[in-house]
């Protein structure tokens, strides 16, 4: 762009503009139909950064016109700056010449919220479908498992304005004696183990299931050969087994402790195999799957006794992976605790992206949907960025920590003008791999669901440390041939 092209034009996000590039920002607000008829101070690619940029900046003094603010700065006030130092007077209603012969001032906070209206969600969508996908290499650790791609799927919610409509549309929880403070948005994400490079995102009202949106996934095209999906115990069922397995993927889904599942044939290894039974027989044939059966038993390295040792629940692995040789039951039961690095990318769009805030901007739907549909553009652009700096140092993208790097993304949002594309994006990579900010994979490692006031957890004891160094062993609940009649 040229430095004296359209100022609107020209504003960024900085360095996640190295994803969102000009160009891509305007095919999807041309494909959703949002392109502005005229020429305006406030066009909808500068919408699109607008509102990706509200997830940068959260909390206190970040309201839309600070944000817009922060936005502009690397142009509109440096040019202010520089009529100061060069002795021009400047305009008392804040406008500068901003090319084209035309000026231009950052708009009020009542023309963004309508800005936000006429955009609508669509485009954001949309620009989250272009950027989303597996970013990480097969050698990568925790990327791959018996030579399958791992994938995680896992659902949350998000409190919304206490609005009639968003009450209406959304819904809210309730228990007997009263309803929730908020309505909610669900919402579900599916992963890749490793990264945490969303493959897709879904949302819908709070009474949705996570399983009614794990179908929007799959019509999204998340999922297909050379995957292994890894799902929690609310997934499970023929009908969603068989959609899945539809598209070629493999699925490693737990089991609930409700669920039946009979054994019909021991394999070599002591687990066996079951059948997925439809709801009725005019549905279809049963699904064959393995059932891997085991137990966790952790002890405390410091030499504790043997009552402080801790036994799992008995956790119930179901998978279409049926040949015990080529997909040892230990690889899969050692693989499945990857499903809760899907909780870790939910706690980035939670926790770090939401700076802790618990209730979203919009008090309509279309804004919710348009937040929600940023909030997983920024994390996914963030992830990618991430990917680029792993490359360039030659380790995993896990060992990068994802709030230093939104830290970094938002420090280049109002640093740089977007002409020095390559410096905002060597800025941000000189500071995620900085010595010293590297995570560190600390598998021995075990913090207890305890507090040390009273609460939904069990109260820390006097001493007792938050952090544990522990040895897991995993006991398999297997069955011999001879028991099956």
């Amino acid at each position: 762009m040229s430095p004296d092209g359209w100022l609107p034009d020209r504003i960024s996000v900085g360095v996640l503009t190295r994803v969102f590039t000009p160009d891509l920002v305007d095919a999807v607000v041309e494909d959703a139909g949002a392109r502005e008829q005229r020429r305006r101070l406030l066009p909808a690619r500068l919408v699109v950064y607008f509102v990706l940029a509200l997830w940068l900046f959260r909390g206190r003094n970040c309201g839309y016109g600070q944000v817009m603010v922060k936005l502009a700065d690397g142009l509109y006030h440096q040019r202010r700056a520089g009529d100061l130092l060069a002795g021009q007077p400047l305009d008392p209603g804040g406008w500068v010449d901003a090319g084209q012969g035309r000026r231009w001032r950052p708009p009020n906070i009542s023309s963004l919220s309508r800005g936000r209206g006429k955009l609508g969600p669509a485009p954001v969508r949309f620009l989250l479908e272009k950027v989303t996908g597996p970013i990480g290499d097969e050698q990568d650790p925790g990327v791959s498992c018996c030579g399958l791609r791992v994938v995680s799927m896992d659902g949350s919610t998000s409190d919304v304005p206490d609005s009639a409509a968003n009450d209406e549309h959304f819904g809210r929880p309730s228990n007997q004696s009263r309803d929730g403070a908020f309505p909610q948005v669900r919402w579900l994400a599916a992963a890749e183990s490793g990264t945490g490079s969303l493959l897709g995102a879904s949302i819908g009202p709070y009474r949705d299931s996570e399983q009614a949106l794990a179908r929007d996934l799959l019509e999204q095209g998340c999922f297909g050969p050379g995957m292994l999906v890894l799902a929690d115990r609310k997934f499970l069922s023929w009908a969603l087994a068989r959609e899945f397995l539809a598209t070629g993927a493999h699925i490693l889904w737990r089991a609930s402790a409700a669920f039946t599942l009979k054994p019909v044939k021991v394999l070599a290894d002591g687990t066996y195999l079951a059948e997925l039974k439809p709801p009725r027989k005019s549905d279809g044939p049963p699904l064959p799957v393995r059932v891997i059966e085991y137990t966790v038993h952790t002890t405390p390295e410091d030499g504790g006794d043997q009552a402080s040792e801790e036994t799992s629940e008995v956790f119930c692995l179901v998978t279409d992976l049926l040949d015990p040789q080529e997909y040892p039951a230990l690889d899969l039961a050692c693989c499945y605790p990857r499903r809760w690095g899907c909780e870790t990318v939910i706690g980035h769009h939670k926790t770090d992206m939401g700076d802790g805030q618990p209730v979203l901007r919009s008090k309509d739907p279309a804004g919710v949907e348009q937040e929600m549909w940023a909030l997983f553009a920024g994390c996914q652009a963030i992830c990618k960025i991430i990917g680029i700096g792993a490359a360039a140092a030659g380790i995993p993208p896990d060992m990068i920590s994802f709030p230093h790097a939104l830290a970094a993304a938002t420090d280049t949002v109002a640093a740089f003008s977007p002409e020095p594309a390559d410096l905002a994006l060597a800025t941000f990579l000189l500071k995620i791999l900085a010595p010293g900010t590297f995570t560190r994979d600390r598998p021995d490692r075990a913090s207890p669901r305890r507090t040390k006031k009273s609460g939904d957890f069990p109260a820390r004891k006097p001493g007792e440390p938050s952090v544990t160094n522990v040895t897991r062993k995993i006991e398999f609940h297997l069955l011999s041939p001879h028991i099956i009649t």
